[in-house]
């Protein structure tokens, strides 16, 4: 197996763990909305990162882009526009749902969409294999545990805002609101595909001496550039509706503001870095065995971070078993990826 397997493993892990926690300076924001700091953190971590992070490890960038034709750029132009209005349609779920339902619903679509999606593109005479069956049992267990949090999560918002469900914020049936949880489960694992298809851009910053561990980066700024567009307009959108755009000037608290939408925006880009450079650690599978292993630690840390936060402060002892055996499984799939994938790839 090329690379650093344990490497790729740590790598996978840690991803989750920064991905997990980027929303975490959100709860310090001083008199903006979400859509004040959501635009900010969209422009910093899709438009102006993944470029610092390519002019960083790809030696001569701009002479990378003007030797591939344009048609190159379409596996990132599409990858990043479905991945796009994936995080749109995240948001439209979970106010149709409720955050723990639609949450659960599109972390069990990703983490199932990602790990054989990538199979079947790139390693298709694995997906039916022995060699195959540890992750897909692991991801079984995620599948699990998620589905056990999720439970956890929607009795826990029962018990802590009254005995009814919390009003919905975007309307639609329950129905609905699943179809849209699905697609964006399954549209959200479309950057993957940005990375890996990109094959010129890939051979051309390899090429201009680009450690085949970054290459991916150059890739990346097509992707992510492309995907930041659904996710600003959709922010113009709320900004304009609430008419809250007047709250960069009037707050007071611009530059605290600036920097906690910028740090968030450098733990998220440095997760998904980090997912990509496990991936290429880990072989022909790495896309599949890194995704599951970042998407599973973003479940556990968001939800051990929001646990010490008190967000679970109020739930009855049945509530909070559900979501402790529901992490136990998770780390229990991680610990098979870890030891038991091993001969992947």
């Amino acid at each position: 197996m090329p690379g650093n397997f344990v490497a790729g493993i740590l790598m996978g892990v840690f991803a989750g763990l920064v991905n997990g926690i980027f929303l975490l300076p959100m709860r310090y924001k001083r008199k903006w909305e979400w859509e004040n700091m959501w635009l900010i953190f969209a422009i910093v971590s899709t438009l102006v990162f993944p470029w610092l992070a390519a002019f960083v490890a790809v030696p001569h960038l701009t002479a990378v882009f003007r030797t591939v034709s344009l048609a190159s750029l379409v596996p990132g132009l599409i990858a990043g526009a479905v991945w796009g209005i994936a995080q749109v349609l995240y948001g439209l779920a979970c106010g149709m749902v409720g955050i723990a339902i639609g949450s659960a619903v599109i972390s069990c679509t990703a983490i199932i969409a990602g790990t054989i999606g990538p199979i079947v593109a790139y390693a298709p005479g694995q997906l039916i294999s022995r060699a195959s069956l540890p992750l897909f049992v692991a991801v079984a267990i995620i599948f699990a545990g998620i589905y056990m949090y999720g439970r956890a999560g929607a009795q826990k918002e029962k018990e802590t805002a009254g005995k009814e469900a919390s009003p919905q914020i975007v309307k639609g049936s329950m129905r609905s609101g699943l179809i849209v949880s699905l697609t964006a489960g399954v549209f959200g694992t479309a950057f993957i595909y940005g990375g890996k298809s990109s094959t010129a851009i890939l051979s051309a910053a390899k090429a201009a001496g680009a450690s085949p561990l970054f290459a991916f980066y150059a890739a990346y700024v097509v992707t992510f550039n492309t995907g930041s567009i659904p996710g600003i307009i959709y922010s113009v959108y709320k900004l304009r509706r609430n008419k809250s755009a007047r709250n960069y000037l009037t707050s007071g608290s611009l530059l605290w503001n600036l920097g906690l939408a910028t740090s968030m925006a450098v733990l998220w880009y440095a997760g998904i870095l980090l997912y990509g450079m496990s991936s290429e650690e880990m072989g022909r599978l790495g896309p599949s065995i890194a995704f599951a292993l970042f998407s599973s630690g973003t479940v556990l840390f968001a939800n051990l971070f929001g646990w010490l936060a008190g967000e679970w402060k109020g739930a009855s002892r049945s509530t909070l078993q559900g979501f402790v055996k529901g992490m136990a499984l998770i780390v229990l799939a991680v610990v098979i990826i870890a030891f038991g994938v091993r001969h992947l790839g």
